[in-house]
C-alpha cells in the first residue's frame, strides 16, 4: 500500500513539475517576445531618431554651406568675378579650332527627340555679339543677384556659334522631301495669314503705321515658293517698322523668328522647275550639329537669364534680340545688317545643307 502512494505521489509531482516547466517555458517565450518586441520598438526610435537627427545635420550643413557661399561672395567684387570668367572662358572663334574644343561636349547632348537645325551659324553670331554688348553694362548687377551666373558659359556664346557654323559646313549636300516642305509651309501658314491681316489693318490710311502697298505687295502671289518668301517679308517689316508698330502688335519674338526660320529654309529648297530628290537618313554629321545648336540655344538662355535678373524680363526682352532673328535691330529700332553675315548665305534644311525643290 505504501508504494502505491509513493508512486501516485511521485506522478503527481511529475505531472506537477511538467506543468510548472510548460508554464515556465511559456513564460519565458511570452517575456521574450515582450522583450523582443520592446527592443524592435526601442531600436525603431533609436533609427527614427538617428534619421532624424542626419536630416537635421545634413540641412544644417546644407545651411553652413550656403552661408559660407554668401560670405565668399559678399567679399568677392562682381568685376573680378566676371573678369575671373571671361579669362577661364574659351573665346578663340576659329572655326576648326572651336569645333574640337566643344565636339566632345556637344557629343554628350542627347540625341533623342533632337531638334533638326535649319538657320543661319553666322546671323546667329551677330545676334549673339549684339545681345553680349546690350547686357555688358548690366553685368555687375546681374552677377549680385545670381548665386551661380554661368558667366564663362555665356562668354563663349560667339566661339560656340563659329564651332556650329563649322559642323554645319560638313553636314552632307541633302533636299527636303515635299512632305517636309508641306509640313513646313503648314506650321508658317496661320502665322502668315494673321500677321498679314493684323498688318493689313495697321497700314490703312486711318492709321498710317506703315505703306499700305508694302503690306499688298506680300499679300499678292501664290504658290509654295511665294508664301515661302512671305514667312521672310514679313518679320522683315515687323522689324523695319518697330519704332511705329512697339507695343500695337501682338506678336512674339519667337513666332517672328519661327517664320523667319522656316522661310529661309524653304526659299532655299523651293524653285519652280526642279525635280524633287528622295532625301538621306540623318547622317552623324547632322545629329552632331544638331547636338551643337542646342547647345547654342541653351546658353543663350542663360545670356537672357542674366539680363532678365538685371531688367526684368520685359526690359530684357525689348533689349536682346532673338537667337535666330532674320533681322537685327539696332538701338533706334531700326533694321540693321547682321555684322559679318556672308554674302548669299542661305539657310539649312533638315538633315543637311540648302538644296532645291519644285514650286507647286
Amino acid at each position: 500500500m505504501g508504494g502505491n502512494k509513493d508512486r501516485k505521489s511521485g506522478a503527481k509531482d511529475a505531472k506537477a513539475g511538467k506543468r510548472d516547466g510548460a508554464n515556465d517555458t511559456k513564460a519565458g517565450k511570452r517575456d521574450g517576445a515582450k522583450a523582443a518586441k520592446a527592443g524592435k520598438r526601442d531600436g525603431a526610435k533609436d533609427a527614427k531618431a538617428g534619421k532624424r537627427d542626419g536630416a537635421k545635420a545634413a540641412k544644417a550643413g546644407k545651411k553652413e554651406a550656403r552661408s559660407a557661399r554668401k560670405r565668399d561672395r559678399a567679399g568677392v567684387d562682381p568685376a573680378a568675378l566676371i573678369a575671373e570668367a571671361r579669362a577661364d572662358a574659351f573665346t578663340d572663334e576659329a572655326p576648326e579650332r572651336a569645333f574640337a574644343h566643344f565636339r566632345p561636349l556637344a557629343e554628350r547632348v542627347p540625341a533623342a527627340d533632337l531638334p533638326v537645325f535649319t538657320g543661319q551659324p553666322l546671323l546667329m553670331r551677330a545676334n549673339v555679339r549684339a545681345a553680349l554688348d546690350a547686357l555688358e553694362p548690366h553685368l555687375p548687377a546681374a552677377v549680385s543677384a545670381l548665386r551661380e551666373p554661368r558667366l564663362k558659359e555665356v562668354f563663349e556664346l560667339p566661339a560656340l556659334v563659329m564651332a556650329l557654323d563649322f559642323s554645319a559646313a560638313r553636314v552632307p549636300v541633302a533636299t527636303l522631301s515635299a512632305g517636309e516642305i508641306d509640313r513646313m509651309l503648314a506650321e508658317g501658314a496661320p502665322w502668315r495669314e494673321l500677321m498679314l491681316t493684323y498688318l493689313e489693318v495697321a497700314s490703312h490710311p486711318l492709321l498710317g503705321l506703315l505703306p499700305r502697298e508694302r503690306v499688298a505687295a506680300v499679300r499678292a502671289g501664290a504658290g509654295k515658293l511665294d508664301k515661302a518668301r512671305d514667312f521672310v517679308a514679313l518679320p522683315g517689316l515687323f522689324a523695319e517698322f518697330a519704332g511705329a508698330l512697339a507695343g500695337k502688335h501682338p506678336f512674339p519674338a519667337d513666332k517672328l523668328d519661327l517664320l523667319a526660320t522656316l522661310g529661309g529654309a524653304l526659299v532655299q529648297q523651293v524653285r519652280p522647275g526642279n525635280a524633287l530628290a528622295a532625301v538621306p537618313k540623318r547622317t552623324g554629321e547632322s545629329i552632331l550639329r544638331d547636338q551643337l545648336a542646342a547647345l547654342v540655344a541653351e546658353r543663350y538662355d542663360h545670356l537672357q537669364v542674366l539680363a532678365a535678373v538685371a531688367l526684368g524680363k520685359r526690359k530684357a526682352d525689348e533689349l536682346l534680340p532673338a537667337l535666330r532673328a532674320a533681322v537685327a535691330l539696332g538701338s533706334n529700332g531700326a533694321a540693321a545688317a547682321p555684322e559679318d553675315a556672308p554674302e548669299g548665305a542661305t539657310a539649312e534644311a533638315p538633315g543637311g545643307a540648302s538644296a532645291e525643290m519644285t514650286d507647286g
